[in-house]
């Protein structure tokens, strides 16, 4: 009866996760950063493919911004918090659908520019700025870090907006209200880069270092809300440049 009992302890006492266990060769960090990596490289080359195909988009639909943000979010939730989310495939068939969903967005926001250069400068700007981030989050002093009650904040007040974007995009139509509710999620996304950050070098709290994939997708739908936003502006800005005869 001892013996059943240290058995069950040593069960209760081992993370509930569910799939292949890491690489011990590969740090905790690098597999997180790496997979982030491959993710922002598969989306890449899907946006380059894309690009040469000549896709066109016929009409700009602003509550399209709005159910991409709220299916993926409930995506990365599944993936982080239930056990279902965490079980092979069904892990990897969330992940593939976070990639695919976010990369056809984006690429479909490409084509209201044909200039291949502010698409450039948008993303060197967004690699700049997700790099800013990690660093801001793995070494500056915590007390300039964005914590769990800030964060706790800034998610509250995203589903405000995400309510406040639909209401707009089906009754109200005010331009300056789809703007702040990008604004909002380009600061969250920043913040949970950071946060991020701090969980990736066990400056926050000890987490099992198997869980690696959710945080990592969540690095990258960051950067996917952050290149929308930065493609906006940096496609706004070539306009109204080229309006002005500049």
């Amino acid at each position: 009866m001892f013996a059943v009992r240290r058995v069950n302890l040593r069960a209760l006492s081992e993370p509930d996760i569910f799939g292949i266990p890491p690489d011990q060769n590969i740090s905790h960090a690098g597999r997180v950063y790496g997979l982030s990596v491959v993710l922002a490289v598969v989306a890449l080359s899907q946006w380059l493919i894309l690009g040469w195909c000549n896709v066109e988009v016929d009409k700009t639909y602003e509550e399209r911004y709005g159910w991409w943000l709220l299916c993926t979010f409930f995506a990365v939730v599944i993936l982080a918090w239930t056990k279902v989310g965490r079980k092979v495939p069904f892990n990897y068939i969330i992940i593939a659908c976070i990639v695919e969903s976010s990369t056809v967005y984006i690429a479909l926001e490409q084509t209201n520019s044909k200039n291949g250069l502010v698409n450039f400068y948008a993303g060197v700007v967004v690699v700049a700025l997700m790099l800013a981030s990690i660093f801001w989050g793995a070494y500056f002093p915590m007390f300039i870090v964005p914590g769990d009650l800030v964060l706790s904040i800034l998610v509250a007040i995203a589903n405000i907006m995400m309510i406040l974007f639909f209401l707009n995009a089906f009754w109200f139509g005010f331009p300056a209200i789809y703007t702040a509710v990008r604004n909002t999620f380009a600061v969250v996304a920043v913040c949970m880069v950071m946060y991020t950050a701090t969980i990736i070098h066990d400056r926050q709290f000890d987490v099992p270092k198997n869980e690696y994939l959710f945080l990592s997708v969540l690095q990258f739908f960051s950067y996917m809300i952050l290149h929308e936003r930065i493609l906006t502006l940096a496609n706004q800005n070539s306009r109204n440049s080229i309006e002005c005869g500049v």
